[in-house]
């Protein structure tokens, strides 16, 4: 893996001209803290070091719970904003990325937690995060590869996203508003003058980047790194520099999806998919088909948002899903 990043990567800077600094910066700590994740959960039982993270997720939407009910009454502790859970990361939405895996475990061995679900559950209420939601009822219908689940899960998502939320507040509803007009054609958001919200305007400033970057090595795209220098040299000169919201998220790409498509280009974004998928385990009812599809939920979580690839626990539960499915296959007869 690391081969083949570096490689790809230094082919697309000498093709598209690009400096070097910005892939040493990524590089470096990506070898030392993947290894190191890889390494330790290599030398212990995969297992227990998982149902660890679940406990101290599980302390953490304790925090968070407590941190919601003290907000109330205008006692702020760490949090960005009151009546929004958002315990111990940035925003909510980023919180909703940390709990998941621990979220749709439990939800597979409820009897042994059920606490732990009810718990966590209510704090992802809290969060008022819609991709959450989404992820947790996209994921669950995922596990079971069955046409009622997606009868059911289909219909909820889409009444959820196009008739609840946006009648739910003025957030919601001018996330979701804003974000439909883009995809339909309305690039105005772009401009200096519309006051449009920042993940639409994150989600597609930096998607159009991804895109130009795919056109010129459609193979590598612009290497690791790269998507924040291509960034600025595609929007060089152009209105949208005088937007409030110009270079929100330059150096991530939005999310990872869209910066692995940035900067490893098609053939990296095929192998991306292909060994996140392919370690998904069906074939189990116990814990290693529970641990495949938590940590894959990490991953579904951050295609729709945060793009660097070693925060809110991104090495652990890469490391945690290669490992898993290999111990899965040394396991069966």
């Amino acid at each position: 893996m690391y081969f083949y990043i570096i490689i790809s990567s230094l082919f697309s800077i000498l093709l598209l001209n690009l400096e070097y600094g910005n892939f040493l910066k990524q590089i470096i700590p990506i070898i030392l803290i993947f290894t190191v994740n890889f390494v330790i959960i290599e030398n212990g039982d995969h297992r227990n070091i998982f149902r660890l993270y679940v406990k101290f997720a599980y302390f953490s939407a304790i925090f968070g719970i407590i941190q919601v009910m003290l907000s109330f009454v205008g006692i702020n502790i760490l949090i960005k904003i009151p009546g929004r859970l958002d315990s111990i990361s940035y925003e909510p939405s980023h919180y909703a990325s940390i709990l998941m895996p621990a979220l749709i475990f439990t939800f597979f061995h409820f009897k042994e937690y059920k606490k732990y679900f009810l718990v966590m559950m209510l704090a992802l209420i809290l969060t008022f995060n819609l991709t959450g939601w989404m992820v947790f009822i996209l994921v669950i219908s995922f596990a079971y590869i069955n046409p009622i689940y997606y009868l059911f899960s289909i219909p909820v998502v889409y009444y959820l996203v196009f008739y609840v939320l946006p009648n739910f507040n003025a957030n919601f509803n001018m996330r979701i508003v804003d974000t439909l007009a883009v995809f339909r054609g309305n690039i105005q958001v772009l401009s200096s003058s519309v006051n449009a919200n920042g993940t639409t305007i994150s989600l597609y400033s930096n998607l159009m980047v991804a895109e130009e970057n795919v056109k010129n090595n459609f193979l590598t795209g612009a290497g690791l790194g790269g998507h924040e220098e291509t960034y600025f040299r595609f929007y060089k000169g152009s209105i949208f520099t005088l937007n409030y919201y110009y270079g929100l998220n330059s150096k991530s790409g939005h999310s990872l999806t869209i910066r692995i498509l940035s900067e490893f280009g098609l053939l990296g974004f095929i192998l991306y998919v292909a060994a996140l998928v392919r370690r998904l385990i069906f074939l189990d009812n116990g814990i290693y088909r529970s641990i495949s599809f938590g940590c894959f939920s990490h991953f579904l979580c951050k295609t729709f948002k945060l793009g660097a690839f070693i925060d809110y626990g991104t090495p652990f539960f890469f490391a945690m899903l290669f490992i898993n499915f290999r111990e899965f296959k040394r396991s069966r007869p």
